[in-house]
């Protein structure tokens, strides 16, 4: 059976579900084939592991705003491409996939997953998620807290028997613990996202430089991997507070370099606004790293406080610095939490899981 996704063509969890799922498809059951889209070139990541994989795939740029001729395109691909499933990261591609499927193409089922934060959603994303509930055959949510609030603010248009609850899964075998010496008189911080406005790295730059001000008993450098349109802000915001000798924007990290990033790091910290279900999160987790986040939904369902990580309030410096110093303080709790994050990867973040339980859907 083949599968197409429509999927982002940037940096973001579109493609490591995508990816995740392939690996994981180890008896070679369906067939893929991916449909990137969006106001960004396709990463050269995608296009390399599709090269690798040997699976087919598609580019249909979008401008900014309402582009028409985008979502015709979008039709006319998926119409072209006559996949046996339309599995659709979003629900914004809702309509043409459901006119292909309409117009004798042989599609059997269009899944939506869902991905954008509830609180953050603007009235056109409720809007595509509202349409997508109405055409699609199944829509899938990552934790039935954020299942719940979409029915909430759906009411009578949530579709009960459409809709299921699948978490995201990453490739276990990519990301684990590192064997490199630790060095004790350096503490190295880091993130990694897109560069954007919702997630909260001027707090994470505030928190660093309170930090700064302190009597240390080691060094501190901070790392913020990926791009975006939020760089140079921050470029900027880090030059106000002084703080640019110790801060590294490492810029867009392929998925090795990733690892390795992760895995030097001694906190993974990840400041953010909202979540639905964060890959980065998870691939720290899987790395065994101490984590602290910022208490939003989509993350307060994935950390357990002062068990597999440490919750903080958002756009908190204070609580944040104070975190970190927290567990520079006391390595044996920072140790605790890493071993623990690893611990529920293992056994909530499997990528064959996440395939396992969607083929449930896919051949029922």
């Amino acid at each position: 059976m083949k599968i197409l996704h429509v999927l982002y063509s940037g940096l973001g969890g579109h493609g490591n579900v995508f990816f995740s799922m392939v690996d994981a498809d180890e008896q070679g059951e369906f067939t893929f084939e991916a449909l990137f889209n969006g106001i960004e070139e396709v990463k050269a990541e995608y296009i390399e592991h599709c090269t690798a994989k040997n699976i087919p795939w598609h580019f249909i740029p979008k401008k900014p705003g309402l582009d028409i001729p985008y979502f015709a395109r979008l039709y006319r691909q998926i119409k072209k491409a006559r996949p046996g499933i339309i599995f659709l990261h979003g629900g914004a591609a809702a309509i043409p996939a459901k006119l292909a499927k309409i117009t004798g193409t042989g599609i059997q089922k269009i899944i939506v997953r869902e991905t954008q934060a509830n609180h953050l959603k603007t009235r056109i994303d409720w809007f595509y998620l509202a349409t997508a509930m109405l055409l699609a055959d199944k829509m899938v949510y990552l934790s039935e807290a954020y299942r719940q609030q979409v029915k909430a603010k759906l009411t009578w248009l949530f579709r009960e028997k459409r809709s299921v609850v699948i978490p995201n899964g990453i490739n276990l075998l990519t990301y684990g613990k590192t064997t490199k010496p630790h060095d004790a008189s350096r503490v190295v911080l880091g993130m990694q996202s897109r560069l954007i406005d919702i997630k909260d790295h001027l707090t994470l730059l505030d928190a660093f430089a309170l930090l700064l001000k302190k009597e240390m008993p080691v060094t501190l450098q901070l790392q913020i991997a990926g791009d975006g349109a939020f760089k140079k802000t921050l470029e900027e915001k880090a030059a106000a507070l002084q703080i640019t000798n110790q801060v590294i924007f490492t810029g867009m990290l392929e998925e090795k370099e990733l690892v390795d990033f992760l895995q030097q790091l001694d906190i993974y910290i990840h400041a953010s606004l909202g979540e639905t279900m964060s890959t980065a999160i998870m691939q720290a987790m899987a790395c065994g790293k101490p984590i602290i986040a910022s208490d939003v939904p989509g993350i307060d369902n994935m950390i357990e406080h002062d068990i597999t990580g440490i919750l903080v309030p958002a756009k908190n410096a204070v609580a944040l610095a104070a975190a970190i110093e927290r567990l520079i303080n006391n390595p044996h709790l920072a140790d605790k939490l890493a071993d623990n994050a690893f611990t529920f990867a293992q056994t909530n973040y499997s990528g064959k899981k996440m395939l396992d339980n969607y083929k449930d859907i896919f051949t029922n």
